[in-house]
């Protein structure tokens, strides 16, 4: 798409190149390892409308879809706030094994860090919080290692969110752990190296949908977020993006 609208002999796309060089590659690398963290604070916006976890009094809806309403601004603005705030922590405390700068590295402590952060907010937003907690760890763990332990580990504790959810009436993890379940399988059987790969890249992508089928917001800036990639990965260096493919190097 870009191709066709921005050639590369253009001047346009020598002065989109220019721009996009600019960009610090260390802080471009810290922040796409946010959009699982971004899933986890829309699903808690989520469950705040639909369950009144935080009971706060809120006349909840667990019907709604494609969410569009002033309410939601509190969702943007807290993804935003926690952005900035790992930004500014992951280049205050560098040597900080979450926040280390080398992205192979950062990536397996960042999710691990994230999986910690998601089961103690089980205690601030209630058990629905149980089945995401438990998809951030899978994510973590595929990353980890790719051992036959691991895949099976990863079944069993993607078939324990989906039940616990389908318990809890909360249909957006129930859901999407029963659509992301075939991925481990044939990760499972088959012996390449690819299908961890999409085991692990689909999972953010398959709750990311889900998700967005109740908070339309968080579906916008999810759109941005793939844009800018995009953008990025072909104006610097003419490539596709590798989507949430989060242990890969520029």
């Amino acid at each position: 798409m870009f191709r066709r609208f921005f050639p590369v002999e253009s001047n346009q796309y020598k002065s989109l190149h220019n721009l996009f060089n600019k960009i610090d590659t260390d802080l471009l690398n810290r922040f796409e390892i946010f959009f699982p963290m971004w899933i986890m604070f829309a699903f808690q916006h989520y469950l705040v409308k639909s369950y009144d976890s935080l009971n706060m009094g809120i006349d909840v809806n667990k019907h709604y879809l494609f969410s569009m309403i002033t309410e939601d601004l509190i969702g943007v603005v807290n993804i935003l706030l926690h952005s900035l705030l790992f930004l500014w922590l992951m280049k205050k405390f560098e040597s900080f094994g979450p926040f280390r700068i080398v992205k192979m590295d950062s990536q397996t402590n960042f999710l691990l860090f994230l999986s910690l952060y998601a089961f103690i907010d089980v205690i601030i937003f209630g058990k629905a919080m149980v089945g995401l907690a438990l998809l951030i760890l899978v994510l973590y763990l595929l990353y980890r290692s790719d051992s036959f332990q691991i895949k099976i580990g990863s079944i069993i504790l993607t078939i324990t969110a989906m039940i616990f959810s389908i318990n809890q009436n909360e249909p957006i993890v129930s859901t999407a752990a029963a659509v992301y379940l075939p991925f481990l399988f044939v990760a499972l059987i088959g012996k390449s190296e690819s299908y961890v790969h999409y085991a692990q890249r689909y999972l953010p992508l398959i709750l990311f949908i889900f998700l967005t089928t109740k908070e339309l917001w968080f579906g916008l800036i999810g759109i941005g977020y793939f844009l800018f990639f995009n953008s990025y990965y072909y104006f610097t260096s003419e490539s596709r993006y590798n989507w949430l493919k989060f242990d890969h190097n520029y």
